[in-house]
């Protein structure tokens, strides 16, 4: 009953949190990057962090259009070389046709996050809020922000190397004691810690978590930009895992990850009187009806030609009372 009932559904609670999803780990420092805009101080910054050593790189912004962002990448990238992968969400400055060309011409993939679940693009999120703690502190202790930066570039992570020496292969010096000939301890089994690290974080992230059951095409889903589900769609396809693209009933078509997706009994457009009476009526035959054939959507024509039943119509039994007309 409340999978169809549209005031139930439109204030239903949110999806649960499902089991991480731990992503493969890059081979080598520089393999996977990830990207993001952020406002500090009433300012714009660019912020690049690599996937394996955790090393940020920012940069101011004059503006937060594609070709100041793209400036910018181009600077990082020839300190540190094109990276393989280039990870971002789906903000204008990276959704841009400008964008897409600068990918093309500098040979890198370019992956976007599903749209409002940050969670996907996690490294660069965290990066983000670390970076920002720098700033803020700096700004607040008026001290160097640039020093701010070099000590956490320097300093070791859980695993026992630093940014740094992940990303260049060895310390760098910063205005701390330092012992010359300290000799540079590369950590050779790093990927085999990180994995560790990885699995544990894992543990501790699915103890509160429940798996969502996974959506087929032409499911019918609710979604919605707020907190409630407000907004009736139909499931397209699955581009990435948990992450679908689903046509709303204005013909808009929108990505979002199955969090943000509702699964419903629904039909894709709203019944009126009547056709709600005929489908009480229908299932208290036990005549079943078809999900596909009351969505707005239909299969492709290349896959359906030829193999599709004709439709059935199907007579409701109440019993039909014409209306009482004044004689005039």
């Amino acid at each position: 009953m409340v999978s169809t009932c549209e005031i139930c559904l439109k204030h239903q609670n949110k999806q649960a949190r499902e089991p991480l999803v731990t992503v493969d780990l890059p081979k080598y420092p520089w393999q996977k990057v990830g990207t993001d805009l952020f406002h500090f101080n009433g300012k714009d910054y660019l912020l690049v962090v690599d996937y394996f050593s955790s090393y940020p790189e920012i940069a101011l912004l004059s503006t937060s259009s594609s070709a100041c962002v793209i400036q910018h990448m181009k600077s990082v990238f020839a300190r540190h070389g094109i990276p393989n992968v280039v990870m971002s969400d789906n903000g204008p400055c990276y959704s841009s046709s400008e964008f897409q060309d600068f990918a093309a011409h500098y040979d890198f993939q370019h992956v976007t996050s599903s749209p409002q679940f940050p969670q996907s693009n996690g490294k660069t999120e965290k990066g983000v809020h670390i970076v920002k703690q720098l700033l803020k502190k700096a700004s607040e202790s008026k001290s160097d922000p640039y020093l701010a930066l070099l000590s956490y570039r320097a300093s070791p992570l859980e695993h026992g190397a630093s940014p740094a020496e992940l990303l260049m292969g060895r310390k760098i010096r910063t205005t701390l004691p330092y012992r010359g000939d300290m000799k540079q301890d590369v950590i050779k089994d790093i990927a085999m810690k990180q994995k560790a690290l990885q699995k544990r974080q894992k543990t501790n992230y699915d103890k509160n978590t429940k798996r969502l059951e996974p959506l087929s095409k032409y499911d019918v889903v609710r979604f919605g930009d707020s907190n409630h589900w407000d907004r009736k769609a139909v499931v397209l396809e699955e581009v990435n895992p948990r992450s679908y693209m689903v046509k709303a009933e204005n013909g808009q078509v929108f990505r979002r990850n199955c969090r943000s997706l509702l699964k419903t009994q629904e039909t894709s457009q709203p019944l009126d009187d009547h056709q709600r009476e005929e489908v009480q009526a229908s299932s208290q035959d036990q005549v079943p009806l078809s999900t596909q054939a009351s969505l707005s959507i239909a299969p492709d024509n290349d896959h359906s030609a030829g193999t599709s039943d004709p439709p059935v119509l199907r007579r409701s039994l109440r019993t039909i009372k014409k209306p009482d007309r004044l004689n005039l």
